[in-house]
């Protein structure tokens, strides 16, 4: 197939993971006009037999291995380190002609573990950047990607001009648009740093916040409501942003250097009774937070 030409029809979809991200994924796929065929398998058997008798998917799979068998698309819809165990105990049972991608936050060992296993052209790495605090199946949307910005990053980005490495960026591309996302191709390096600073630090300081509100023991509900939006993402899964943050933790240390210079500031500036300089510090937050 030439590069220019249209990725063919996708059949069958197979979501490995049915929770938040993999759950929303599914339900906007229903929206289609032609939805494709979906079949999940999930490590939590509540949410997969939910997903079947909902609707949500069309097949329940026993396992990741026997949901990837038949599909034209796989998506692994896990946290990073159970992504890179399927990509690696899956891959003897997905198509040669399938294309794969994950919806992780960290692409570069992804990225890296797919090139082991011989995916190369044939894996696109995916990071919608959407999502919520609350997880699983029953926190899951159809309209979660509405206007989201996907991350795309080609596992050889090197080969562009190979037609099975545009037929697949094409194919996870043409997924997105299909659901009302907005994918965008970067570098594996260049988003896990820009995710350092956009996603994987706020999450870093509403945690520390809410840890420091904890130990001091102010309760949730003594905050008023900007309080309560500072910490709303404090209460997304640990074990999850765990996992995240361990991948993508050379990439971290700078960012969270950063904000700890930056309280440093403040406090230094009370400490002194410098009025002055604890209003510029604000105003230069302040200014960055009114742009629009």
């Amino acid at each position: 197939m030439a590069a220019d030409e249209p990725a063919p029809e996708v059949r069958r979809v197979a979501i490995v993971g049915l929770g938040l991200m993999g759950g929303s994924l599914a339900l906007a796929l229903r929206r289609l006009p032609r939805p494709p065929r979906i079949v999940a398998a999930s490590a939590d058997a509540a949410d997969l037999e939910r997903g079947l008798a909902r609707g949500v998917v069309d097949d329940a799979a026993p396992d990741a291995a026997v949901a990837v068998a038949d599909a034209d698309l796989v998506v692994y819809a896990t946290p990073v380190s159970v992504t890179l165990e399927l990509l690696a105990s899956t891959r003897e049972r997905i198509r040669d002609d399938a294309v794969v991608t994950d919806l992780g936050s960290v692409k570069r060992p992804v990225e890296s573990r797919a090139r082991a296993v011989g995916l190369g052209g044939r894996f696109v790495g995916g990071h919608p950047v959407a999502g919520s605090h609350r997880s699983g199946l029953a926190a899951a949307r159809a309209d979660l990607y509405d206007g989201a910005r996907v991350w795309l990053t080609p596992a050889d980005a090197e080969s562009a001009g190979d037609p099975a490495a545009a037929h697949a960026l094409e194919r996870v591309a043409a997924l997105w648009r299909s659901v009302g996302a907005e994918p965008a191709v970067i570098g594996a390096e260049e988003h896990d740093r820009l995710m350092a600073w956009a996603s994987h630090l706020p999450q870093l300081a509403a945690s520390a916040l809410a840890s420091a509100l904890a130990r001091a023991g102010i309760a949730l509900a003594d905050l008023g409501p900007g309080g309560a939006d500072t910490t709303r993402i404090a209460a997304s899964p640990p074990a999850l942003w765990a996992d995240i943050l361990r991948h993508n933790a050379d990439l971290v240390h700078q960012p969270l250097n950063a904000l700890q210079g930056a309280l440093a500031e403040l406090a230094a500036a009370l400490e002194r009774g410098d009025g002055e300089a604890l209003e510029d510090l604000l105003a230069l937050a302040s200014a960055w937070r009114s742009e629009e």
